[in-house]
């Protein structure tokens, strides 16, 4: 958990793109897994989405108020349903 901290605050603090690289490679096996439940055309464009999402959530993330990776991450999921149930 503290490397993913870790890398967090070098994508904030030094735009550095390798670490963005790292978390988005870290987290690819689980994206892939979740993409199986989809149809296979679809995956490429999902897989796109995910990581632009995870990006957005990489850079907005604020290490100093003391969530977790994962409670920010469910944080913005949660905000986001809201919104398309609305939208819905």
């Amino acid at each position: 958990m503290t490397k993913l901290i870790e890398l967090t605050k070098r994508v904030q603090l030094d735009n550095d793109l390798d670490s963005l690289e790292t978390i988005l490679h870290l987290f690819e096996p689980k994206m892939k897994q979740s993409l199986l439940q989809t149809n296979y055309q679809e995956r490429e464009d999902l897989l796109q989405e995910l990581q632009i999402k995870t990006i957005d959530i990489i850079r907005n993330y604020d290490w100093t108020k003391g969530y977790t990776f994962w409670e920010y991450t469910e944080k913005i999921q949660s905000e986001f349903y809201s919104t398309y149930q609305e939208a819905n």
